[in-house]
């Protein structure tokens, strides 16, 4: 049985947005319940929704969209998260951010180690001082939305690091991946009236209209949030299906889930954040067949080392070298592989061992430097 979500008037509840609606479809409920409490309530809003080009299309009668007409685009969908704030009493009182990101564009800036990105994050949870964080899920098949799970969590790490106390996250699902997903719920149900208005503040987010049916849909009598998974946690569904550093190389096991689909135009991406060297990405794109590959920086583009791809059918077992990145504190891999826009799966942490992790404790430096950072 799921746990119910509990709130509180004294809780201070951040909860990031990758675009405007997000906010309603997943949260239309948790913000109504906050309003009525008096709780503090700060939305980020990641992007502005601004490359949605077929709505737009059909809305502005228009083939051609150039840089205006998608600013035109996503300055009137803020519009519309604003009303959806306002119809959900949150309006008054929540603190509302739209910081600008890339639509479309969050894994790019996850696979570039976008320091003013990840800096962002930061700010605002250390800023904010949030009882608890809502975030996009590892496991949602939109690539801005598992793209940042991973960004937060190294956002978190940061700040542990420098000696913040930082709490736990749960996770939302927008676009679900088609397995379903052994998760740890915690449930905040409905009352018919606040389901009722769930669903005309969905309506606000008028340009997303053209799926009505899909985004009313939301509007259910629970709204579910789950812890997220745990590294060593089983993933029976996902492409990833096993990994762990083994001999010096990081060991990954992928399995296609459907005969129809081949590890042909797949790309594998690869978050590494070590002690060492900082923060590694790689990308790599899968042969059709058992081969040595390149696998690239995703911030220069230089090939840096090989690996070694064995496929067979639909199963393939990787090795990519290692031994230099060790020490490891985080590792995120996720396979992209799209039938149409939204990807086959997220992302998945594989688990570090704990037991070879050098043991460092960090201490805040003071500097005699008036101007010096934290």
């Amino acid at each position: 049985m799921p746990n119910s979500l509990r709130l509180h008037a004294s809780d201070r509840l951040l909860y990031f947005a990758p675009h405007p609606d997000d906010e309603t479809l997943a949260g239309g409920g948790l913000i109504q319940k906050a309003a009525a409490l008096g709780a503090q309530l700060c939305v980020v809003f990641l992007t502005n929704g601004d490359r949605n080009p077929w709505p737009q299309r059909v809305m502005e009668r228009t083939i051609f969209l150039d840089s205006k007409a998608r600013r035109r685009w996503g300055l009137r969908r803020q519009g519309e998260a604003r009303a959806a704030l306002d119809m959900l009493g949150a309006g008054g009182s929540a603190e509302v951010h739209f910081i600008g990101w890339p639509d479309q564009g969050v894994t790019n800036l996850l696979m570039t180690a976008d320091e003013v990105a990840l800096d962002n994050i930061v700010n605002f949870i250390r800023d904010w001082k949030p009882t608890q964080i809502f975030t996009p899920a590892a496991e949602d098949t939109h690539p801005d939305h598992s793209a940042f799970f991973v960004m937060l969590q190294l956002a978190l790490d940061r700040l542990h690091a420098r000696g913040h106390d930082t709490k736990p996250t749960l996770s939302y699902l927008v676009h679900y991946p088609k397995a379903r997903l052994n998760r740890t719920l915690r449930t905040l149900k409905l009352t018919p009236k606040e389901k009722a208005l769930k669903a005309e503040a969905i309506q606000q987010h008028e340009t997303q209209m053209l799926s009505r049916r899909r985004f009313l849909a939301h509007a259910r009598d629970t709204e579910d949030f789950h812890l997220p998974m745990a590294p060593e946690a089983k993933h029976p569904h996902h492409p990833v299906a096993a990994g762990d550093i083994a001999r010096g190389a990081l060991q990954l096991r992928l399995k296609l889930l459907k005969p129809a689909l081949s590890f042909r135009d797949a790309k594998l991406h690869v978050v590494l954040e070590t002690l060492l060297e900082g923060s590694l990405r790689w990308t790599l794109k899968m042969p059709s067949k058992s081969a040595k590959a390149r696998i690239h920086c995703a911030v220069t583009g230089k090939p840096v080392r090989w690996a070694s791809v064995r496929i067979t059918g639909r199963h393939a077992t990787i090795s990519l070298p290692a031994m230099n990145a060790v020490p490891l504190t985080r590792i995120f891999v996720k396979l992209e592989k799209r039938p149409l826009f939204f990807d086959i799966a997220g992302w998945r942490e594989i688990a570090v061992d704990e037991a070879r992790r050098p043991k460092l404790h960090f201490h805040r430096h003071t500097s005699a430097h008036p101007h010096a950072a934290e």
